[in-house]
């Protein structure tokens, strides 16, 4: 039971203030604009793991032969990627769902943000503060513990939402965009690489003319021979290279689907559930306090 006139004027005080807040829609709309932002990136990022699975998959049939006077060095790019290709899959799947979860909360956020719900907190405000201010009795005491539990609730459901979304949008900003973006440079990396073994590289024909001598022939198999070589050499170069981005990739997209569960689902629901025990602990306290 509310009896000091201090204590009742910073309780109608606070109360007048979420209610301004209500109307006016500034909590709202800056919920909104994080979880916009964030749903855009979602979708650029489902878009860029669709692309990065179609590398891999056109990828993975490629062989690049090199046969230097009938020595063959063959090198295939599918072996590589086997790893990374199962778990791009999933990361699309994921990157689908995040974008799908975002857009729900951004539905949410304009059904809780409607004049309707404003004015349903408007009233329970109202009826609160007449209670309080009003000589108390037996009834009017039962009457307040639930205008004050009701209102707690309506109170909840318009605004908690976008406190968690807010809440979300810092811990996402402080904690995870660096990595976030760090994996995305790192799968744009090895898209190049990959895209870069595509060309093959045709045999080098050893050919000399009919009439040639011993000596012409010979320079003409040792060029070919040095050439072909150099090209063995380099391309074995850029698969030990790609083996090494392909490692990194497969960390950074075990990173990335981390940061879009967290984002996305973990996150939200860790907020939406520390809010709704912290409801119920001010119903109980609410109970206890105006039997009191």
């Amino acid at each position: 039971m509310v009896t000091n006139i201090w204590t009742r004027g910073v309780i109608t005080t606070a109360l007048i203030v979420l209610l301004a807040l209500s109307w006016s829609n500034d909590l709202d709309r800056a919920a909104h604009e994080v979880t916009n932002d964030k749903f855009k990136r979602a979708l650029a990022v489902a878009a860029i793991a669709r692309a990065f699975n179609g590398v891999i998959s056109v990828a993975q049939g490629t062989e690049v032969a090199i046969q230097p006077i009938g020595i063959g060095v063959t090198l295939s790019v599918g072996e590589i990627l086997d790893p990374l290709n199962d778990l791009v899959e999933r990361f699309s799947l994921l990157a689908l769902f995040a974008s799908v979860a975002l857009g729900i909360q951004l539905t949410l956020g304009n059904i809780l943000s409607s004049v309707w719900l404003s004015a349903i907190l408007t009233i329970a405000i109202l009826t609160y503060v007449v209670l309080i201010w009003r000589s108390t009795s037996a009834n009017q005491s039962a009457m307040l513990r639930m205008t004050k539990r009701w209102l707690a609730t309506i109170i909840f459901a318009r605004f908690m939402l976008a406190v968690v979304l807010l809440s979300t949008h810092w811990i996402d900003t402080v904690f995870l965009a660096d990595q976030q973006h760090q994996a995305m440079t790192t799968l744009a990396s090895t898209t190049t690489a990959i895209e870069q073994l595509q060309p093959t590289h045709p045999d080098i024909a050893i050919t000399a003319p009919e009439d040639a001598g011993f000596l012409d022939r010979t320079s003409a198999q040792l060029s070919a021979f040095l050439t072909t070589s150099a090209q063995a050499l380099d391309l074995q170069k850029q698969f030990k290279s790609l083996q090494q981005q392909v490692s990194a990739s497969v960390e950074e997209m075990i990173n990335l689907i981390v940061i879009f569960l967290l984002q996305t689902l973990l996150l939200p629901l860790l907020g939406l559930w520390l809010s709704a025990w912290c409801l119920r602990a001010f119903w109980r306290w609410s109970q206890t306090d105006t039997a009191n």
